[in-house]
């Protein structure tokens, strides 16, 4: 998908005309595109898994539930804002800190498509520590960026679930 002669998507943006006729884009080698690649590939991993838990909250809202805002008179956009929005928060929540996760910690797609190249611009902290520690030889250095990327990811679950204890608290 990303190969710079056999791209599709370097045919689907030359034809709409977002990119020159002539020459080829590289989406590897350029540190923006790069970095976008990146973010795309990650995308495309984590959204059938968000997309799974985020079909089970919503099946975990009971009928109920639903029936009595449509006898309230509530239209599609007023009970999905005070009633499907409200109780599926938890679950956002949980997908997104889920996909934060995964992201900071999987260093495969770096791996793959770049190596943290060109110029460690598409470097993960996990990727970096890998790098360091086995690629350089310096454990200790791996192990302490290894290290720093706990207490960051701790303090990110921490910082999610506590703002969706404040959003789903009901008075």
């Amino acid at each position: 998908m990303l190969d710079s002669l056999f791209s599709p998507i370097d045919w689907v943006l030359r034809y709409v005309g977002w990119l020159p006729e002539n020459g080829h884009t590289v989406f590897l080698g350029k540190p923006g595109w790069a970095m976008a690649s990146v973010i795309a590939v990650h995308t495309w991993r984590l959204v059938p898994l968000a997309a799974i838990i985020m079909m089970a909250g919503l099946s975990a809202i009971p009928n109920d539930i639903k029936d009595a805002t449509q006898v309230d008179g509530a239209r599609f956009w007023r009970a999905y804002r005070e009633v499907t929005l409200p109780l599926t928060m938890p679950v956002v929540a949980v997908a997104g800190l889920f996909g934060a996760i995964l992201t900071f910690t999987d260093l495969s797609v770096v791996r793959v498509l770049t190596n943290g190249g060109p110029l460690h611009r598409t470097e993960v902290l996990a990727s970096w520590a890998y790098t360091k520690g086995i690629g350089g030889g310096d454990l200790a250095q791996g192990a302490a960026v290894a290290l720093f990327l706990f207490p960051l990811l701790l303090a990110a679950a921490i910082g999610i679930l506590r703002m969706v204890r404040k959003a789903t608290v009901f008075e």
